[in-house]
């Protein structure tokens, strides 16, 4: 089964995209967006956001 976030390679596994996974300030809750994006960080289950800072390290 393969949803339009997920492709498969030649061996025929799903291949998952790689999360953002910052960290917000002061939290435990870490965005679930696309690594890359350009826009407010989002925690995908609670719908939270925050603002993303220059600077910042993909993951901590």
């Amino acid at each position: 089964m393969s949803t339009s976030m997920e492709s498969q390679n030649k061996e025929g596994w799903s291949v998952i995209p790689v999360l953002c996974f910052v960290r917000k300030p002061g939290d435990t809750l870490r965005c679930t967006l696309a690594a890359g994006h350009d826009s407010d960080h989002l925690h995908a289950y609670t719908r939270t956001s925050w603002p993303h800072r220059s600077g910042e390290k993909q993951a901590d």
